[in-house]
């Protein structure tokens, strides 16, 4: 027993900093046996491009220079004891709203060695080598049914900053000639998004999707102002989005923006008055998917526990909750 709880720092020539060069294939294995239950079609992608990476001599020498500053996790640490990789951590690098911040990422223990402190000292390690390089924040975030992970990160003194709910649907064939109404029942009407209402519709999706919680995804508010000066922005940045705007009377109570990824899901963006979330939900959706029918499958990333009957009812269901923590 004294042999599973003795401390690590008894042995720290274990922990050693992460060298993509030569342990990316090994990392991509304890990814894939420590998150097999939870890895969707996305994450096994990721783990096949981890392993397409470790057999390109060009784009290591590249991830190698730019580790400490590109916003990939290209830098961390590892456990390794009789030359087996038995824990990693990420550290990810990213600025934003003038900040510098790092992301803690990927923590990962095989589980023959859990219970032994192995992650503690990884995070402990994360936090020490953010801190020398006068960093603003440290986050990370862990799936809410993760209480063990919730509990280490509590006692290194994180903090719950946000729940994010990520809603998976894959759209069905409809027939298209099928009468349907634009207007919902209770008054509310689905049209295209006006430039004038761009200053309500900014500040719903900036309280949707505050910048410190989504830097890491391809959210971009500018991409999603109607009107020509955002489609100058798209025409420039190549980005192509979908609108519905839903109306009640003169008010404009809700937008729903869709953007396709050649390789990934696509994404809804969803944002909306709080008091009006659940009619604007109830109306946008059905016309937007009924459009969108022969699309493949696409995540909407949304508030916890919010308008969770709303979405499920149309077909929604959660792929995965996260609990993003902050260093306090």
């Amino acid at each position: 027993m004294s042999t599973i709880t003795r401390p690590l720092d008894a042995a720290p020539s274990h922990l050693r900093p992460f060298d993509v060069r030569k342990d990316l294939n090994a990392v991509a294995d304890l990814v894939e046996t420590c998150f097999a239950e939870t890895l969707d079609e996305d994450g096994r992608r990721y783990v096949g491009q981890m392993r397409s990476a470790a057999r390109n001599p060009g784009y290591l020498r590249w991830a190698m220079a730019v580790a400490e500053n590109a916003p990939m996790p290209f830098s961390g640490y590892v456990w390794e004891e009789n030359g087996y990789l038995a824990g990693n951590l990420s550290l990810i690098p990213y600025r934003y709203q003038g900040k510098r911040c790092y992301l803690i990422a990927n923590v990962a223990v095989d589980p023959a060695y859990r219970r032994r402190g192995i992650a503690r000292t990884l995070t402990a390690k994360a936090i020490e080598h953010a801190r020398k390089r006068n960093t603003d924040e440290i986050w990370l975030h862990v799936r809410a049914e993760n209480s063990a992970a919730m509990n280490l990160y509590q006692s290194l003194d994180f903090h719950e900053r946000a729940r994010r709910s990520t809603w998976e649907i894959r759209p069905k064939s409809v027939d298209r000639n099928a009468v349907h109404s634009e207007i919902d029942p209770d008054g509310t009407k689905i049209t295209k998004p006006l430039s004038e209402y761009w200053d309500t519709y900014r500040q719903w999706l900036r309280s949707q999707y505050p910048p410190e919680l989504t830097w890491h995804q391809s959210f971009h508010l500018p991409a999603l102002r109607p009107g020509f000066l955002g489609g100058i922005y798209r025409f420039f940045t190549g980005s192509h989005i979908r609108q519905w705007a839903a109306r009640r009377g003169k008010a404009h109570t809700g937008l729903l923006s869709w953007q396709p990824h050649s390789k990934h899901a696509d994404h809804l963006w969803l944002a909306a008055s709080p008091e009006d979330e659940e009619a604007v939900i109830a109306a946008i959706f059905p016309t937007a998917l009924r459009q969108l029918a022969k699309r493949r499958r696409m995540l909407l990333d949304y508030q916890a526990e919010r308008a969770t009957e709303s979405l499920t009812a149309l077909g929604f269901h959660i792929q995965q909750t996260l609990i993003w923590m902050r260093l306090e």
